[in-house]
């Protein structure tokens, strides 16, 4: 009997010790997260955030700050948002002019997480357009590059356009929601100046579109991504996992399984700047170099779970967890689980809001872009695509921290009538001209 006393006293104080923990864990602006101190931020941490923790990746916390939406967004999602129907089932959307669809969610609804994720298709982000040039690199475990990408993106949104004429739509057959260029590739040698089309399209069962142009056999073919789950070119990524969540919500069920607070990248405070990494390629410093080294922040989340329902063969994930920001609806943290759940892939965008991300900027301005933003926008200086099983990852930045400030050019514009971003570009027929 006295031993049984003793082994219950000893777990209930280890139960206390755990909740103490629990109920007290925080980080404060000032705090610089460690694997030494990872219990600090505990409840703050997904469970790929805390593996890049341990891996060596410090989080610089700084305080949250709030984000706010573009005045003419804002203004839209006033005016239209109370007419805008959800589908019985969540995969389709009526009414929607411009704005933000739902933006007043309950979360005991059962809708609630296909609306978030509606809110992300049409969220502040992108209004109208953006576009940047990025540089991308294939890091192994032993944190040296194996493979470095250079090219253009760009993004066209069809509805939902508060800026430049025609809005709040650009009729095109079939109707289309948003599409994305990417390329020319400008690197590597074997892959120079092919470019990628993507079209998302209204109707719900009208699956995307994708053509490719190659040099090499100088015509544009269309191209099936039945697997869209499928690595691309040799890199962690693929066409779904684009822009935090690319793929298409009729072939998704979303749940919504959460509302909590995590450290996220708003905030990021580094731009072009080779020290957003932990370390650089030709380091000693192994796999933490791929990690990014940057300032994080509490943010208040929605945590949805999409499973794919709908493809036409085997999909690689068997359902992607999306911690979606509650300020804007964008993905700031992504985990993707493979055929039995387990946690495989994880994507982190090192998001920073802000007006102006430096002094010079651009360094050279695009043609037809005024660049003068009144509301604060959505740049993505780096991130990171991590394999947790195989600790390699695909990182990407821009503007390029390799080069000097002088030579940055296609920088991050938004909402901008810039000659290489109008509904012209954005046809099979345009591709390689």
């Amino acid at each position: 009997m006295k031993n049984l006393h003793l082994s219950f006293s000893l777990v209930t104080g280890f139960l206390l010790i755990l909740y103490s923990v629990s109920a007290y864990a925080d980080v404060n602006p000032g705090d610089t997260i460690t694997k030494d101190t990872i219990a600090q931020a505990e409840t703050l941490l997904t469970p790929s955030t805390r593996w890049m923790v341990e891996q060596g990746m410090p989080m610089q916390i700084i305080a949250t700050k709030k984000v706010e939406w573009p005045k003419a967004y804002r203004e839209a999602t006033e005016k239209y948002a109370a007419q805008v129907q959800i589908a019985e089932d969540g995969r389709d959307i009526s009414n929607y002019i411009a704005g933000c669809p739902f933006p007043n969610i309950d979360p005991n609804d059962p809708l609630a997480g296909f609306k978030v994720m509606w809110n992300h298709e049409q969220s502040p982000a992108v209004v109208d357009n953006a576009g940047t040039t990025f540089i991308a690199e294939v890091v192994n475990s032993q944190g040296k590059s194996d493979r470095t990408y250079e090219m253009m993106w760009r993004r066209l949104m069809w509805t939902g356009r508060l800026y430049a004429d025609p809005k709040p739509i650009i009729a095109h057959n079939p109707p289309t929601r948003h599409s994305n260029l990417l390329g020319p590739v400008l690197r590597p040698n074997d892959l120079k100046g092919l470019t990628l089309l993507f079209f998302h399209y209204l109707p719900r069962d009208m699956p995307d579109d994708t053509y490719v142009y190659a040099p090499e056999m100088r015509r544009v073919r269309r191209i099936s991504f039945a697997d869209r789950s499928a690595a691309l070119g040799g890199s962690d990524f693929d066409v779904d996992s684009m822009f935090g969540f690319n793929g298409s919500l009729a072939h998704w069920t979303f749940r919504l399984v959460a509302e909590k607070e995590i450290l996220a990248v708003v905030h990021s405070g580094k731009y072009g700047d080779p020290s957003q990494w932990c370390g650089t390629r030709d380091s000693a410093r192994g796999f933490v170099s791929a990690l990014p080294c940057v300032s994080w922040e509490k943010r208040k989340v929605w945590v949805v779970e999409g499973t794919p329902t709908a493809y036409p063969r085997d999909y690689a994930y068997s359902k992607r967890i999306l911690y979606m920001d509650r300020d804007f609806y964008g993905s700031v943290v992504q985990e993707m689980h493979d055929a039995k759940g387990e946690l495989w892939k994880s994507m982190v965008p090192c998001i920073y809001y802000t007006k102006k991300p430096h002094e010079r900027y651009p360094v050279k301005p695009l043609d037809g872009a005024k660049y003068n933003y009144e509301d604060e926008q959505q740049f993505v200086p780096n991130w990171v695509l991590v394999d947790l099983k195989n600790v390699s990852a695909t990182i990407g930045e821009s503007p390029s921290s390799a080069k000097k400030p002088s030579e940055w050019t296609g920088e991050w514009y938004f909402n901008e009538e810039v000659s290489s971003n109008v509904p012209d570009d954005y046809s099979s027929s345009a591709l390689g001209q």
